[in-house]
């Protein structure tokens, strides 16, 4: 998280409303991400009694990271692709996407965008694009990730 922080100021990305009830439910998400508080497998394992693996319960690959969650999972694939899409072009619009030089700095950035993107009235209306996009990637990528949790698990 970007930790340029003034006392009495709001985060960039709590800066950024929310135009519909929709919109609210995606925030717990959201903010589990950006605090690092979201439960991976990675979690699970090293704070566990019993033994459980960290590999991805969905697509058996990796260890189930933040990046591997964000980026990299194939079972999430067809919910990232599009969002993803929108995303990577408005990095491109704002002439960004040569700051994003790796996959762990692409999920730091969807994580917090504030590191890369200058707070500057000119950006204001693609930074909120950018903040619904990565909110609604987020969301889905959760809810597919417990639905597809919950098939595999018989539940």
């Amino acid at each position: 998280m970007n930790i340029q922080y003034s006392p009495g100021k709001f985060h960039p990305l709590i800066q950024v409303g929310c135009s519909s009830a929709l919109e609210v439910t995606r925030l717990p998400t959201r903010f589990r991400l950006l605090t690092g508080t979201y439960v991976l497998q990675v979690n699970r394992c090293r704070f566990n009694q019993y033994a459980i693996s960290a590999v991805c319960p969905n697509c058996k690959v990796e260890d189930e990271t933040v990046e591997h969650f964000l980026l990299h999972c194939s079972a999430l694939e067809q919910v990232r692709a599009p969002v993803m899409c929108e995303i990577l072009n408005l990095l491109e619009s704002m002439d960004l996407t040569k700051q994003v030089t790796s996959p762990a700095l692409l999920a730091q950035t969807l994580i917090d965008w504030s590191i890369i993107v200058p707070n500057l009235p000119s950006y204001r209306n693609k930074t909120c694009m950018l903040e619904f996009h990565i909110r609604r990637l987020f969301f889905h990528l959760h809810t597919t990730r417990y639905r597809l949790y919950k098939e595999l698990s018989g539940n």
